[in-house]
Formats: C-alpha cells, structure tokens, sequence
C-alpha cells in the first residue's frame, strides 16, 4: 500500500459513521479526544482530512482532485465573485449582475461563457464547461475525428439557438421574475363587485406592500393575478375573449 493511501481500520470507520450524524466535536468528545485538532491529528495519521462543507472526513488524494476541480482555485477573481455570491440562497441574478458591474444578467451570463462557465440549473450556479474543445486542441483531432464530433453535434444546434432566442422566457420561467420589470394592468369589462376573500395573514402583508412599493391598487394587484391564473390552469380561451372585450 502506498504512503499515501487512506486506511479504513475499525476506529476510521467508527468515526466516519459518526459524522454522519453528529459534529466533529460531538465525535472527539464521546472518542475521549482532548478536543477535535486531536481526532484530526489522528485522521491525518491514517491519511484523510476534513471537509468543511461536507462536514466529514474525507481521503487526502480525493480531497486535492477535489481542490483541483474547484474554480474557485484558479478562475478569474471576477468569476470566483461571481460563483461565490450565487452559492447565497435564493439570491437573485440581476443583483448579482449589478453587484458585478454588468448591465443585466444576460450580459453577465455572456461573460461567464467567454469564460467557459455555464449555468447549472441543479446546482443553481455557473460551472465550467465539461468536454468544451478550444480551437487549439481542435486544430491537433485528426480532420475526420473532428469532422464526426460536429457532425453529432449539429442535430442538436436546432433546438439550443431555440432555446437562445427564448432565454428570457426561461428565465422568466424558471425565477418567476417579469424581464422587462412592467406590472400587467387589464381593464377589465363589467361591474365592479365587493367580495370577500380569505387568505393567509402574510400574503395579505405581501400584497399590501406590493401595492404601495409598486404604486398599483389592490384591485388590480387581485385582478391581474386571476386573470393570468385562469388563464394558466383551463380558462384560456374565456380570458381571451374577455379581454378582446376591453
């Protein structure tokens, strides 16, 4: 066995299925380790080091192809700003763009692709493009190697300048945020009618603070979501004429 391979001994494992469950300190103390820079010690001994973000113990050779793969470790500082404001729950592109100097997310998402990141929806993040032939590298395939690859690529060309061209409807889609920022108003036909109508204390809040952020009534804040309800989920075609009507 090489130097530097991990060795699973019974006390390795007792300890790396207790990390499952429980903290690295929580496992130093019931272990009777002065504290977890001891089991650490003792970790590194048998060739594994710990994972923050994984909150486990992991072998010492995975753990620097681990750091080889992070971007983090050798991607532009612009691009590593970029990467580590997405890793934020529920953070927003266009602030990142702004944030990022970029006039819009588009912008933004045209300069990680010149520099070969790619959005991940799973990961909700850019991610290096996997597989990705430069041109120099192309120039040294042999001429029908190359000629075979494009070929089996250009079936697909199609349907990716499709969904190119309707980038913000997807994005639209996917984040549930308008691209043009413009707030739908419908004058709708018909009597205006008082009915009441039960919601959660917190929507109600919501909508309130919409209204006056936005500077629209609550009445067209109600219609609007409706009208773009019924139509969404089976009504259709009666929205439609409805709104011929206006």
């Amino acid at each position: 066995m090489s130097n530097n391979q991990p060795i699973y001994d019974s006390k390795v494992k007792k300890i790396l299925e207790r990390l499952k469950f429980k903290t690295r300190e929580m496992v130093a103390e019931e272990l009777k380790y002065k504290s977890w820079r001891s089991l650490d010690a003792y970790m590194r001994r048998k060739n594994f080091l710990y994972d923050n973000r994984d909150g486990q113990y992991i072998p010492a050779n995975r753990r620097v192809e681990k750091l080889n793969k992070d971007p983090k470790n050798y991607a532009p500082a612009k691009v590593v700003s970029i990467i580590t404001a997405f890793e934020a729950e529920d953070i927003d592109p266009k602030l990142v763009a702004k944030q990022e100097g970029f006039k819009d997310h588009i912008e933004m998402a045209e300069y990680m692709k010149n520099k070969g990141f790619e959005w991940n929806v799973y990961r909700n993040n850019y991610v290096k493009v996997v597989g990705k032939v430069d041109e120099e590298l192309a120039a040294d395939l042999p001429q029908e190697t190359f000629a075979k690859a494009k070929e089996g690529i250009e079936e697909y060309l199609p349907f990716l300048r499709f969904l190119y061209e309707k980038r913000d409807d997807l994005y639209q889609l996917v984040s549930g945020i308008k691209e043009d920022g413009k707030i739908p108003r419908y004058a709708l036909p018909g009597l205006v009618r008082t009915k009441a109508i039960y919601m959660s204390d917190i929507i109600a809040k919501l909508a309130g603070e919409f209204s006056r952020e936005k500077n629209v009534t609550q009445r067209e804040v109600m219609e609007a979501a409706l009208v773009e309800y019924l139509q969404k989920y089976g009504f259709k075609q009666e929205i439609e004429a409805l709104l011929k009507n206006q």
